[in-house]
């Protein structure tokens, strides 16, 4: 009885105290969809000053994280020309932020954005090298132009980030032999590799996951499915996936997590948040140091006021998520619970 009593209390001990407890070996990794702070063209839509950052109220969720990713929907950069379109137009869509909001992006935790999109390229050149010189002063780790991928170290576990679009200025998404052979180099001295991906048609009618390839506006958008697969099959460990603004499915490949789209998550002023459009998430995952999936949940998120992230407790994205990889993944679409955590089959 006396042995039975002191190992109940060394045990409680442990607990305590956390050793035993093998949660402090996982990496946390958070993921959102598309990020973009306000434009400067056309004027008018940065959010005023005084009411502060539109990341205010979603930023200690992306900072509890070992790692926080998402997508960087075009450019910080305080002076540009497009060639898309006039400057001022309402009906044009070309992105560009004050540079200053790359500290707010520093502040709210991010550690690797994508810079590999259809808006990347709105202002040229210059612009892009100019957002990625503020990130590299902020220590914020990027890919997009061709044959870039960045590396971060979460104790003594490497990870390795790489994205892809199907357009130009980008580490292309259309070349899967391309893509595989940097996949597989990046995976050889990194024991996680995330891949990010800026992909597929947009709007509403885009949320059921086709098979083949996608195109929008008569502009090959590339096949998602086959692109992600054969990134796992080649090393990667993760696919986060964003471009259609809407939700899409989410699948388990060979026990690696593909997100087919998480959707506008920050994207002040000049976005169509009308319906599911408003909706987003936060990925938030635990690896182990090997790469190997622990647990996975989906916050759910709605934009507010022109675009302001807040938690969504009606769980929104995550019941869409879940009903769309039903229908149009039936054997290896992932399912979550009502609260947005991934149902664990036998």
């Amino acid at each position: 009885m006396k042995k039975n009593i002191l190992a109940l209390s060394i045990t409680l001990f442990l607990i305590n105290t956390g050793f035993g407890d093998d949660s402090s070996s996982l990496i946390r990794i958070r993921a959102v969809g598309d990020i973009m702070l306000g434009a400067l063209n056309p004027a008018g839509f940065l959010r005023p000053e005084e009411k502060g950052s539109i990341l205010t109220y979603i930023r200690p969720l992306l900072q509890d994280a070992d790692i926080t990713v998402g997508n960087l929907e075009g450019t910080l950069c305080n002076n540009g020309i497009t060639e898309k379109c006039e400057p001022d137009s309402l009906d044009c869509y070309v992105f560009r932020m004050p540079e200053v909001y790359g500290l707010d992006l520093k502040d709210s935790g991010f550690d690797l954005l994508s810079l590999a999109n259809n808006h990347v390229g709105d202002f040229g050149s210059d612009c892009i090298a100019r957002t990625e010189k503020i990130l590299d002063s902020l220590d914020i780790g990027w890919s997009g132009r061709p044959g870039t991928f960045s590396s971060v170290s979460v104790g003594e576990t490497r990870i390795g980030f790489i994205a892809f679009h199907s357009g130009g200025n980008c580490n292309s998404s259309l070349n899967l032999k391309l893509a595989s052979e940097m996949v597989s180099k990046l995976k050889v001295d990194h024991d996680l590799v995330i891949v990010s991906f800026h992909g597929g048609a947009e709007g509403l009618a885009a949320m059921s996951l086709p098979e083949g390839t996608e195109y929008y506006m008569g502009e090959n958008r590339g096949d998602l499915i086959k692109f992600s697969h054969q990134m796992i099959d080649s090393g990667a460990d993760l696919i986060i996936g964003h471009g259609p603004h809407v939700a899409r499915a989410i699948e388990l490949y060979k026990g690696k997590l593909i997100a087919y789209s998480l959707a506008n998550f920050a994207t002040y002023g000049r976005f169509n948040l009308e319906h599911e459009r408003r909706f987003g998430a936060i990925l938030d995952l635990e690896f182990t140091k090997s790469g190997e999936l622990h647990s996975t949940r989906l916050i759910s998120t709605e934009q507010k006021y022109w675009g302001v992230p807040f938690v969504d407790e009606s769980h929104r994205f995550s019941h869409l998520v879940d009903s769309l990889s039903a229908a149009d993944l039936p054997l290896s679409g992932a399912h979550f619970s009502p609260d947005g955590y991934l149902i664990q089959n036998d």
